[in-house]
């Protein structure tokens, strides 16, 4: 849906910094907002209560970053867009839950770093916030790295 979105604004004369910047912002805030709900539904079906509180802590540190691209959004005159929940893995134990967190983290992190030059001339403000999203992003993904070693796939799924 966003490359016809960005088809149309090209098509129409009004494909600018301000509105690719825009467009990086909203894929970024959706993309956070589902981990963080993503993590909060996850924690809940945890085993572990340590994993369970380690999720948590994620999903908090993912809605900072919600916040953070909500203002800048705001900033440039858009409009935040609207986030439900995505899908969550319905595997019977948490090993899967983990690796299917850490493979959406991966996902963002590739997907960050083709944003990231599109907006760091423009906009170094911006940039700046997406650096310190991968940044929080690489250590999510060693903390879930770690949590999926720690985990046993044979294990049983939640009570």
């Amino acid at each position: 849906m966003a490359a016809t979105k960005t088809w149309w604004r090209r098509f129409l004369g009004g494909d600018d910094a301000r509105s690719s910047a825009l467009d990086i912002l909203c894929q970024r805030f959706f993309s956070e907002k589902q981990n963080a709900l993503r993590y909060i539904q996850q924690a809940e079906r945890m085993q572990y209560p340590q994993f369970c509180d380690a999720l948590t802590r994620l999903a908090a540190e993912e809605e900072k970053h919600v916040d953070a691209l909500a203002a800048k959004i705001t900033s440039l005159g858009g409009r935040v867009p609207d986030v439900r929940p995505g899908h969550v893995s319905t595997e019977q134990n948490s090993w899967y839950y983990i690796k299917a967190d850490l493979e959406e983290e991966q996902r963002g992190a590739d997907e960050l770093q083709d944003q990231l030059p599109a907006v760091a001339a423009d906009f170094p403000d911006i940039a700046e916030l997406l650096e310190r999203i991968e940044s929080d992003g690489k250590r999510h993904r060693a903390q879930l790295r770690d949590m999926l070693v720690r985990s046993d796939p044979q294990s049983l799924g939640p009570p």
